[in-house]
């Protein structure tokens, strides 16, 4: 039974241990603050950030809002690694157009200086309440999103980016 007590005991030491160091090598919510703000322009104000814990892989939701454009981001960051897992902004001034300007390459040109060397899979000119927006879905290694551009200005309306490394 001693035998049996001590093997238990010492099993639990290194379980204590190993969480504990594994707790020590993550990220603090500041530092998930400062790896976000680099993704946003600068002048926007930091909203808050929120530990998501209950994820098998937990990672901080770090708002920001640039009242200049209107524009709300969430960066969600992991907690073990700081490497950033989704991307999401979305303006809340602007919409759709009336008039559609801009072709299709034009708008693929906007995606690549958005988010770099990408295959687009999808790309397409859809009307909601009678204001047009192009609707464009990518991917590349490591990552895949989705975009909506206003087809007149060529202002980014929103986009979606989700990494996996």
């Amino acid at each position: 039974m001693k035998k049996l007590t001590a093997i238990i005991t010492g099993a639990l030491t290194v379980l204590t241990i190993s969480a504990t160091a594994f707790a020590a090598n993550l990220i603090s919510a500041d530092e998930a603050r400062a790896i976000a703000q680099k993704q946003v322009p600068s002048g926007s104000t930091y909203l808050h950030t929120e530990a998501e814990l209950q994820k098998m892989q937990p990672y901080y939701e770090v708002k920001f809002f640039d009242t200049a454009t209107q524009t709300k981001y969430e960066i969600d960051v992991y907690q073990v690694n700081g490497k950033i897992k989704e991307y999401n902004m979305e303006r809340k001034a602007l919409g759709g157009s009336a008039n559609v300007i801009l072709s299709k390459d034009d708008v693929k040109a906007i995606v690549a200086k958005e988010v770099g060397d990408v295959s687009i899979y999808e790309l397409k000119l859809d009307r909601e309440r009678g204001l047009y927006e192009y609707e464009v879905k990518f991917s590349a290694s490591g990552l895949r999103g989705e975009m909506n551009i206003n087809p007149e200005t060529g202002v980014v309306l929103d986009k979606e980016v989700k990494y996996s490394f």
